[in-house]
């Protein structure tokens, strides 16, 4: 009886430990992303589109090199839907639409807040 508590006890500890790494992971991509976001939608702002292009590019750089791991614990669905926004607003900006770059920014952000609330450790997540 000691010995099945014992391994009880041992996976159940391992799997928190688990979770607590995947959370730290996502946290720390999806965190960097919606700064990177906030920082663009401040340039757009600002009318500063060059600089905007040049943070967009390098955010959609960074989200590439990252999704492939997040995607071992989030939905591609989810990902998927921001590399699209990176995407849109991209081509918008390069367009030099000001207007719906703003529009994709906000929504590039919201997906990434999307991507971290999938995973979280919530309740609604658990059921």
């Amino acid at each position: 009886m000691r010995g099945k508590l014992t391994i009880i006890v041992a996976v159940l500890l391992a799997m928190g430990l688990l979770c607590g790494a995947e959370q730290a992971c996502v946290s720390r991509a999806t965190d960097g992303a919606i700064a990177g976001a906030r920082d663009v939608t401040r340039l757009l702002q600002a009318g500063e589109l060059e600089d905007a292009l040049a943070q967009a590019r390098e955010l959609d750089a960074r989200w590439d090199e990252q999704a492939s791991l997040l995607e071992m614990f989030v939905n591609h669905r989810a990902t998927d839907d921001v590399r699209y926004a990176f995407s849109r607003l991209i081509a918008a900006i390069e367009g030099g639409d000001r207007e719906a770059a703003l529009i994709y920014a906000a929504e590039l952000e919201g997906g990434v807040e999307h991507v971290f609330e999938r995973q979280a450790l919530l309740i609604q997540n658990v059921l």
